[in-house]
């Protein structure tokens, strides 16, 4: 069983990275960063509490799949694909987000 332990978000120029660590069956932990372009939240197509999810939910099907397509490599860029999906698969976000355009 993979455990992943959200380590925080860190402000960079121009993009924020979410770190998370995971620990593998084996007990081996790595840390895999993924990183989201400020302007995702400048123009509104995410929030910024709503990244940490989005982050969490992207690595956990790039871990499903892992296998399958090779090791995840970091810094994982989140692209506009991926909050389309987040989108879709909450449509409660997506409800509250278009009301406050």
């Amino acid at each position: 069983m993979t455990r992943v332990r959200y380590l925080g978000v860190i402000p960079q120029t121009g993009h924020r990275e979410y770190g998370f660590n995971v620990e593998g069956e084996d007990k081996s932990v790595r840390q895999i960063i993924l990183t989201i372009d400020d302007l995702v939240f400048s123009e509104k197509q995410l929030k910024f509490q709503e990244a940490p999810d989005l982050c969490y939910q992207k690595m956990k099907c790039d871990l499903e799949s892992e296998g399958a397509i090779g090791p995840i490599t970091s810094p994982v860029t989140v692209t506009p694909s991926d909050v389309a999906k987040y989108r879709d698969a909450h449509p409660d976000a997506k409800a509250r987000h278009k009301r406050q355009q």
